[in-house]
């Protein structure tokens, strides 16, 4: 904060004006450990908003931490940021309302001992009856815990790590910085398999997932970035890899697919909304992308999500304190409270599939908030009443496996 505009929280992507300010000034805008330089691009006038870096159309803007409305228009860093370029998303559709104003209440406890900083893509494995998770950024790692010993194994990594998913073998698949690679547990080392990215060094690989074939799905991201860099890619059993449309994203996430294959959900949590494909599990094929859920009037944003035998929608809203629950026509049917804020996936597991295991996160909390929320970091378990289904697994070609040793 000074003297000529104010950034309210670290993470807001627009300041406001604490005198007329001129196009061309330059501001240095401090709050905490954050320090943004910004040339203004246009007047703005005392008490508006401007850009503090390039914004993409259709991201919804934060100021003081809380969501203000959805961009209706690419927006430089340095521009005035009004009703011109900006649309309201505070009204709640009819749909979510009840559910939303009246949450369930379910038995919560917590496993294992770590505290991840991003906790995400929590994997059960049922013929080990054993958990995997991982922690994406700031101490990456991959982490595994066996439900009935209670046993654990923690693997640091080099890079950031986006997701994991099981494999047809006694290995992992993952989804990093670098692209895509194996893991083996056993040995705790990495085997590359592909970068679809190379010439974009500020992205990395976000949420993935298995489709009910064993092909592996995953997205890209930027996550410093205010605009959209990502993109859908599908890693075949024989290692190729191809780009899916030509959408770009914020923040992919929430890869499920419904118990008959024929449905693919996907995510942009920046967005704030989910989404639904038409898919051929034979031939891999996802289109006819429509609005599933809009949850742009909701604290949060959909992250990471799972799918149970009943085919409703599990999806853990992050910075909203909650999983949500969709019947497969994209309603609102349940929401429980969770005692952490920022939930980030979830996934069915233990006997019968029948516990629902969630991962959450501490980044962005400050020291007042992380010893509110104790719990946040840690894999949390519900009991929510209902089955879920087995993960998929990776069906790699034995001859391209063994190209990658």
């Amino acid at each position: 904060m000074g003297l000529d505009a104010a950034l309210l929280r670290p993470n807001d992507d627009v300041a406001t004006a604490l005198r007329d300010l001129a196009r061309g000034e330059r501001l240095r805008l401090t709050c905490g450990e954050v320090v943004r330089e910004v040339d203004l691009v246009e007047d703005v006038a005392l008490g508006h908003k401007f850009a503090v870096r390039d914004l993409g159309e259709g991201m919804r803007v934060r100021k003081y931490g809380e969501y203000i409305g959805r961009l209706t228009a690419n927006v430089r860093a340095g521009a005035w940021v009004h009703d011109h370029n900006l649309a309201t998303s505070a009204t709640r559709h009819a749909d979510h309302e009840h559910a939303w104003s009246a949450p369930a209440s379910v038995p919560v406890r917590v496993i294992g001992t770590p505290r991840t900083s991003v906790g995400e893509t929590p994997v059960y494995d049922a013929t080990t009856h054993r958990l995997y998770w991982i922690d994406v950024r700031d101490t990456p790692a991959i982490h595994s815990l066996d439900l009935d010993s209670g046993a654990e194994q923690h693997w640091p990594l080099d890079e950031d790590i986006g997701s994991i998913a099981l494999t047809s073998r006694s290995t992992l698949i993952a989804g990093l910085r670098s692209g895509f690679a194996f893991f083996d547990p056993a040995r705790g080392r990495l085997q590359p398999i592909a970068d679809p990215e190379p010439h974009l060094p500020g992205n990395r690989m976000n949420d993935g997932k298995c489709d009910p074939a064993g092909r592996f799905w995953c997205c890209s991201m930027n996550p410093e970035s205010g605009t959209a860099d990502g993109a859908l890619y599908v890693l075949e059993r024989d290692l190729t890899y191809a780009r899916v449309g030509d959408e770009r994203y914020f923040t992919p996430n929430g890869l499920a697919w419904s118990p008959d294959g024929e449905t693919m959900y996907f995510a942009d949590t920046r967005r704030g909304v989910l989404y639904a494909y038409d898919f051929d599990p034979r031939m891999g094929s996802a289109c006819n992308r429509r609005m599933f859920a809009d949850l742009g009037a909701f604290p949060g944003g959909p992250d990471g999500a799972t799918v149970d035998v009943d085919g409703f929608v599990w999806s853990a809203q992050f910075d909203g304190s909650c999983i949500i629950r969709y019947d497969p026509n994209g309603r609102m049917d349940r929401v429980i409270r969770l005692p952490v804020s920022k939930p980030t996936a979830c996934v069915f597991g233990g006997r019968d599939h029948r516990e629902l295991f969630v991962t959450t996160a501490t980044r962005g909390l400050d020291a007042r908030q992380r010893a509110a929320e104790p719990d946040a970091g840690r894999v949390l378990v519900l009991d929510v009443g209902v089955a879920g289904l087995p993960a998929a697994r990776f069906h790699v070609d034995t001859g391209a496996q063994r190209r990658t040793a």
